[in-house]
């Protein structure tokens, strides 16, 4: 080894990785000059992408070729494909037709096999215009083969764009149309509330008017001792219980408990904590127009029934009592 190889030696080992020094000591013990061997160098590729770049200087590749190698950030398997092409005697025009770096080393040697099968024909041929439309019949048949692959390409790109469309756009769109509907049927639930909650308000007060009503005809008139006329004790009470926050039912039956004290307890309790639905509600006021007594009506809220139970047994007592009328 020279002085000079030697110096250069020590200047790459500054620079270069310990592959990319076997690289440059290799083409230096095989002999190749130190300028084409800092063209590669200079270069900045990777180790195995100057291994490619070396044997095709061992093959004797133009120097065209060696710097288009060297300016082109081909990877290993490109630079393979690209220094067989030249090897194998394509010209370098011949091999710049597939030297691509967005096309793939598979997709070059393809190429490559096929400029080189053609150039075999040409070599079997005589004539030079029937070797020249051979050529041009390969090169054809590349370039259609990479129309063919383009289209291809395009046409999973439209098919993948159209699947995305539907399964994720249309089914975005599918889920704000179930949440307007479920919101739409959420809107009437409440709704449908609101109106039981205010049929079963009118049904408690129609059933507090009723015990009224009978409280004030069973309870005897006290005679007049004054003239002056006292005010009256349901105007009195009927303020605070449109001021109170508690449920109807529960306000209803409060101010019974209240303003009613003649009525027995055990009837105003079983009516407090029978729990009774509107419906009972409404069978307890008609017992009340109907005349039943207190002990009738406790009778036909025992044991909680349903509002068609409570219905029939009002029914029946009212005519057993027609019947001992009768009697």
């Amino acid at each position: 080894m020279t002085i000079e190889e030697q110096r250069y030696l020590e200047e790459c080992k500054k620079v270069l990785k310990h592959e990319q020094m076997d690289i440059v000591t290799m083409a230096m013990d095989y002999g190749l000059p130190i300028a084409e061997i800092r063209k590669v160098v200079q270069s900045n590729q990777s180790a195995e992408c100057m291994r490619e770049i070396v044997f095709g200087m061992m093959e004797g590749i133009s120097t065209e070729a060696l710097e288009f190698l060297c300016e082109n950030d081909f990877n290993q398997y490109q630079m393979k494909e690209i220094r067989e092409g030249i090897v194998h005697g394509l010209t370098f025009e011949q091999v710049k037709t597939y030297a691509l770096k967005e096309m793939s080393a598979n997709r070059m040697k393809k190429m490559r096999t096929q400029l080189e099968e053609s150039l075999q024909k040409q070599s079997g041929q005589t004539k030079e215009d029937d070797s020249v439309r051979e050529y041009m019949k390969g090169l054809m048949e590349i370039m259609e083969n990479s129309i063919l692959q383009f289209k291809e390409s395009n046409e999973r790109f439209d098919a993948l764009s159209s699947l995305v469309k539907e399964h994720v756009v249309d089914e975005k769109n599918r889920e704000i149309q179930d949440l307007y509907e479920n919101l739409k049927y959420k809107d009437k639930s409440i709704q449908d509330l609101q109106k039981k909650v205010a049929e079963r308000d009118k049904t408690i007060a129609d059933l507090q008017a009723a015990l009224e009503k009978k409280n004030q005809e069973a309870e005897p008139k006290k005679p007049e001792i004054l003239p002056a006329v006292e005010p009256k004790k349901p105007e009195i009470l009927l303020e605070p219980v449109i001021q109170d926050s508690r449920p109807a039912k529960k306000r209803m039956l409060g101010l019974l408990a209240f303003r009613d004290k003649n009525l027995p307890k055990d009837v105003l309790g079983t009516i407090m904590e029978a729990d009774l639905s509107t419906e009972q509600l409404e069978e307890v006021r008609k017992c009340i127009e109907s005349g039943l007594n207190d002990q009738e009506i406790a009778r036909v809220i025992e044991n909680n029934p349903t509002a068609e139970r409570m219905c029939k047994m009002r029914e029946i007592l009212l005519l057993m009592k027609e019947r001992k009328a009768g009697v």
